[in-house]
């Protein structure tokens, strides 16, 4: 099941390129993996996603098709995604599909790229159900429309409470190729019928498969 306000997105979505940081310690979230030292006084949002500095020329924007992250034996197909009439992502129709935010960059092109997946649902396991355990340095790909496949490396993994999801941390614009998967995580709560949090995994661009013939 999957499901966050993204009450800062249509910002995002405009253009701002800002993004919310908290000088203080956030006990809504905690960083599950990461390769930047934390501690329990010095944490803030930023350290979720790594340094902002550049390390490949953004790729052409591309329509992405399929993602591949073979630690977790993932390889399927990706749909698109857009905003419901209440300004909310929307959510992809099954548990075992992706689908990539369309509104935002394509994988590879300057910004943060956002694919989202279900963790799973009253029948089982979804897409995601994993994904909290990606380690860092973990390897996923992208194929993209025009036949290139854009490859990135696990940077950090954090789960956030869906109270305070950091929208313009994920969703907005950076100086880099970022691409973050989100689903959701951490405790049931029976009585809504949902996740509490939300995991995001946070990855870069590290390098590119040119197009076959």
């Amino acid at each position: 099941m999957l499901y966050w306000s993204l009450g800062a997105l249509a910002l995002v979505v405009l253009g701002v390129g800002a993004l919310i940081l908290r000088p203080s310690p956030d006990p809504s979230r905690q960083v599950l993996r990461s390769t930047a030292p934390t501690t329990s006084t010095t944490t803030s949002s930023r350290l979720a996603s790594p340094p902002h500095k550049p390390v490949l020329a953004g790729l052409a924007r591309s329509v992405p098709l399929e993602l591949m992250v073979p630690s977790l034996g993932i390889a399927t197909h990706i749909g698109q995604l857009g905003l419901q009439a209440n300004r909310q992502v929307q959510v992809p129709t099954s548990v075992h599909t992706v689908g990539w935010f369309r509104l935002g960059p394509t994988p590879g092109q300057v910004g943060s790229s956002v694919i989202l997946g279900h963790v799973d649902s009253y029948r089982g396991p979804g897409i995601f159900f994993s994904l909290k355990s990606l380690p860092v340095g973990a390897l996923i790909e992208v194929r993209l429309s025009d036949g290139v496949t854009a490859q990135f490396r696990v940077t950090s993994v954090v789960q956030y409470a869906k109270t305070s999801f950091p929208d313009n941390l994920v969703y907005g614009s950076a100086t880099d190729r970022w691409l973050n998967l989100v689903t959701c995580g951490g405790t049931f709560n029976h009585a809504t019928g949902s996740y509490e949090s939300n995991i995001v995994v946070f990855s870069r661009l590290v390098g590119t498969i040119a197009a076959t013939a």
